[in-house]
């Protein structure tokens, strides 16, 4: 039996006015079906639609196009062309050859898709590991990226334990949440963290820690010792440790964290997982930085 983090525990819960709210999920979207999309405000944004095409007609080409060549190949009129255009280029999604007026895709596009194959480049270098550190603890391992407004996970190896911890690809879980939570704070800027911590911190179980103070110092305790545990403090009964993969970046944005029940995964066994997972995340760095 599977325990679905993504339906039945808070890896969907949000907090509103102090209070948890569980965002169930429709039938159908857990029957695998994509859910009917929202027919009541009527409104497609489809200015949204043409800058895309733009972009792709710009990015199908062998070679650089000027403003006319867009207006006939897409059909749409010279003033909506060439308004999506120049803000584009404000943006350095396109760039303009100075002597031609040619338009061909621009850094800010580059380094999108950079950091699209930097993730799946993560992703494929951390799964071998992932499913070893499944099959040594057999727990559920997980992988996630960071960003100011949570965490996703990017990958999961499940344990193979009749009952389990699990949660697809592209949940979104809260920023504070446990373990993971605690390994991306612990590694931001100082004004960064500030800023986030001003606010109230959740209390997601009877044991999260909610006093700024206490959490602080939990913070420093991850970057003293390069782990962070979780016990019972993001879901009741169920425990985790976390390792951030280093040289990702300026800051921390991907790391490994490792879920069991209580019941099975205790402080010795969470022990040696985060050495075990200290130890992997250090090679799954060094192979990203590998040539």
């Amino acid at each position: 039996m599977d325990f679905d983090m993504s339906t039945n525990s808070r890896y969907d819960e949000k907090v509103e006015n102090g209070e948890l709210v569980l965002a169930k999920k429709k039938e159908n979207e857990r029957a695998g079906s994509k859910p009917e999309p929202e027919k009541s405000k009527g409104y497609k944004a489809p200015v949204i639609y043409k800058t895309f095409a733009i972009l792709q007609e710009v990015a199908r080409s062998p070679d650089a196009l000027g403003l006319m060549d867009l207006i006939r190949r897409l059909g749409y009129n010279k003033s909506t062309v060439y308004g999506i255009t120049q803000a584009l280029l404000e943006l350095e999604a396109l760039q303009q050859d100075p002597s031609t007026r040619k338009l061909s895709l621009g850094p800010l596009c580059l380094s999108l898709g950079k950091h699209s194959l930097a993730n799946v480049s993560l992703t494929e270098t951390a799964r071998p590991f992932m499913k070893k550190l499944s099959l040594t603890f057999a727990e559920t391992v997980f992988l996630g990226i960071f960003d100011d407004q949570g965490i996703t996970i990017t990958e999961t190896a499940d344990s193979q334990s009749e009952i389990k911890i699990s949660a697809p690809i592209g949940t979104r879980i809260p920023i504070f949440a446990g373990a993971a939570g605690k390994v991306f704070l612990a590694y931001l800027s100082q004004a960064k963290l500030t800023e986030l911590i001003s606010r109230d911190l959740p209390q997601f179980t009877p044991k999260s820690i909610t006093r700024k103070e206490d959490y602080l110092s939990e913070l420093k305790r991850v970057r003293k010792y390069g782990y962070a545990t979780d016990y019972g403090e993001y879901l009741e009964g169920v425990n985790a440790i976390c390792v951030p993969l280093p040289g990702t970046g300026e800051r921390i944005q991907a790391a490994l964290w490792i879920v069991g029940f209580g019941t099975s995964f205790g402080s010795e066994k969470m022990k040696r997982a985060a050495k075990e997972a200290t130890a992997c995340a250090q090679e799954i760095s060094f192979l990203l930085r590998s040539p």
